[in-house]
Parts: structure tokens; C-alpha cells; sequence
């Protein structure tokens, strides 16, 4: 696989994508009711059957963005984005649809969307050759 080095850029927005995913997952295994809630739902259930299916979702998509930054594996990296992106279209429509949910949290995964569109895309852009001054 081509591993191109990627800019500083890429390389802190996809370590942040992926700690953060990380973080959450993490925070439904660990504190499922608090996860919940910053989910933006309010799922009184007798078992924690979402969050666990959640956290493990969220920590595997985590791991995904850290090892393709890691590898500077710049495509990989931008393809996964951009599918991952619905993800969160998928959690922002099951929140405002939902009749228990905090209310404006839709926001996040809908921002969440946009970020990882602008991110993926600006993967693909093709690669420009830096700049060099002219001689005076």
C-alpha cells in the first residue's frame, strides 16, 4: 500500500476523529447511562444491550483512524471517513426521531457529518507540489 506522508493536518484531524471515537465508545462500555446522554437519548430499558453494541462500534471505528493515520494510509483513510460518515447521519436521524431524547443534541451528529464530508474530501483532493519562492 502507498503511504504517502500525509500533511500535519490530516495527521492531527484523523488522530482527533479517532481519540474522540475511542473516548466515546469507551464512555458507553464503561458509563453506558452517561453515554446515553450524551448520545442524546433517554433509554430507560432494563438492560444495556445499545451501549455495549454502540461502544464497541464506536471504539472498532476509533481504531480504524488511528491505525490509517498511523500507516499514513491517506486513501484508506479518506474512503473510511466518508463511509463512516453515515454513521452519524444514522444517529442524528434516530435522535430526532426518538420520543425520549435530549433535546438539541441532533446538532452534534449532524456537525459530526459535515466534518468527516469536509475531511474525507479534502483526502481525495489531489495532492499539490509545495511552493517554492522565486529567485529575487
Amino acid at each position: 500500500m502507498q503511504t504517502n506522508n500525509m500533511p500535519l493536518w490530516a495527521k492531527v484531524t484523523g488522530y482527533f476523529f479517532g481519540i474522540g471515537l475511542i473516548f466515546i465508545g469507551g464512555r458507553f462500555l464503561l458509563a453506558p447511562e452517561i453515554g446515553e446522554r450524551g448520545f442524546g437519548l433517554i433509554y430507560d430499558q432494563p438492560n444495556e444491550a445499545f451501549h455495549y453494541i454502540k461502544g464497541v462500534r464506536d471504539v472498532f471505528s476509533g481504531l480504524l483512524f488511528v491505525a490509517f493515520t498511523a500507516a499514513n494510509w491517506r486513501k484508506p483513510l479518506a474512503v473510511a471517513t466518508l463511509a463512516g460518515s453515515l454513521i452519524p447521519v444514522v444517529d442524528m436521524l434516530v435522535v430526532l426521531t426518538m420520543p425520549n431524547t435530549v433535546p438539541g443534541a441532533a446538532w452534534i451528529h449532524g456537525t459530526t457529518v459535515v466534518a468527516l464530508w469536509m475531511f474525507g474530501y479534502s483526502l481525495l483532493r489531489p495532492q499539490t507540489a509545495p511552493r517554492h519562492a522565486l529567485p529575487a
